[in-house]
């Protein structure tokens, strides 16, 4: 099978969960013998979408990949509508064409993909949001697999990314709560679809490792923004403390949302996979706060590492995860998110139990191999035309 997967960056350097899921998928496509290109840009950041990479083929890892220049944004104005968006919680049809339109795109990528998408079987863009994937999959014909990696967010609700969606050939979801948010919250008419998941690569030791600190720790991991939910989790642990409570925060990880001073925070920055290991293999848990997520690739590793998880409840994707799993808690509230901790504390074994019913429900479902199988199920039984 030949198959395309366009996405705005791509390369070892970007680390994002979208780029990760098409990284993945690529090599296992590639070890089958499927031909595999990649098509993106010559964009390393998301925020100022500089041409920092050189433009034309490479060879990564066996995998072709095709960059091209960002040529074509309007940064002001995409800002400016963004704030409108948060602000008014949602933008009138016009603006939501104008929104798309004013992010990123690029001319030379847009007609290679006019003059090469139906030589492919099947073309992939990922994610949703960004405009690079979006224009591919209006550009492309009748042989379009979307992997949206959908958000509970403002924009998912705009009319462009709804019939996005409905238009393709397939849609490929990473969690069940994804596929039900865009069928049931979004309203999306959807003819062919399937959940795959995200393959997790197991790098944890089998050894467990000693916490050298005189208190429990909780552990965040990931981008230090608003969206998530950082800020809730700190104020928690905060007024832990602040009421004669026993624990730290270890954050792990950069972005503007950064811990504030204080003894019950310890801020860590980027870290090395293996100092990341060994983080969740001494914590009391990982605690993942935030509110929009598709997948969460964090609390799986933490589940490799044997350790629990505490999740915000309002996310049905990591709820739903700890819910199958029985790998973990979540909370609604402060109330809730101190009796999470106290109870982890004081229940060593069952905490222990939760992480490894975590273990085993990532190593039973999330490895490349089995995300691959159904990824290609998908693709055999699809009617996909060039």
């Amino acid at each position: 099978m030949r198959i395309a997967f366009v996405l705005a960056r791509y390369g070892r350097q970007i680390l994002g969960g979208a780029e990760t899921l098409a990284s993945g998928l690529a090599f296992e496509a590639a070890k089958r013998g499927w031909d595999v290109e990649v098509w993106t840009t010559c964009a390393i950041d998301y925020t100022t979408w500089i041409n920092e990479l050189p433009p034309g083929m490479d060879k990564e890892e066996g995998i072709i990949v095709r960059r091209f220049a960002v040529d074509n944004w309007q940064p002001a104005k995409h800002q400016r509508l963004n704030r409108r968006l948060q602000l008014q919680h949602g933008l009138e049809t016009a603006s939501e064409y104008e929104w798309v339109f004013s992010g990123p795109h690029s001319t030379g990528l847009n007609q290679y993909i006019l003059e090469s998408a139906r030589s492919f079987d099947a073309i992939i863009p990922l994610p949703y949001i960004q405009t690079i994937p979006f224009d591919a999959a209006w550009l492309s014909g009748d042989n379009v697999v979307l992997l949206p990696c959908l958000h509970e967010e403002l924009s998912a609700f705009m009319e462009p990314f709804r019939l996005l969606l409905e238009s393709t050939a397939g849609v490929l979801f990473i969690s069940p709560e994804e596929a039900r948010f865009a069928v049931n919250d979004l309203g999306a008419r959807i003819d062919q679809s399937a959940v795959i998941g995200v393959g997790v690569e197991n790098h944890q030791p089998t050894t467990s490792v000693a916490n050298n600190l005189d208190t429990p720790y909780l552990l965040y991991v990931g981008r230090l923004e608003h969206g998530k939910n950082v800020h809730l989790l700190y104020d928690f642990v905060r007024r832990y403390a602040r009421e004669g409570g026993k624990l730290k925060l270890l954050v792990a990880g950069d972005g503007p949302c950064k811990p504030p001073e204080g003894q019950e925070f310890i801020f860590l920055g980027p870290v090395s996979e293996e100092e990341k290991n060994r983080l969740y293999r001494g914590s009391l848990a990982l605690c993942q706060p935030s509110s929009n997520e598709s997948f969460s690739l964090v609390i799986m590793e933490s589940w490799l590492a044997r350790r629990p998880v505490l999740v915000w409840a309002d996310c049905d994707v990591t709820r739903g995860h700890v819910q199958r799993s029985k790998g973990g808690l979540w909370f609604s509230n402060y109330d809730e998110f101190k009796e999470g901790v106290d109870w982890l504390d004081d229940h060593n074994k069952a905490a222990a139990r939760m992480g490894t019913n975590g273990r085993r429900y990532v190593t039973n479902n999330f490895s490349w191999e089995h995300v691959f199988n159904r990824f290609s199920h998908a693709l055999s039984i699809w009617k996909l035309e060039q």
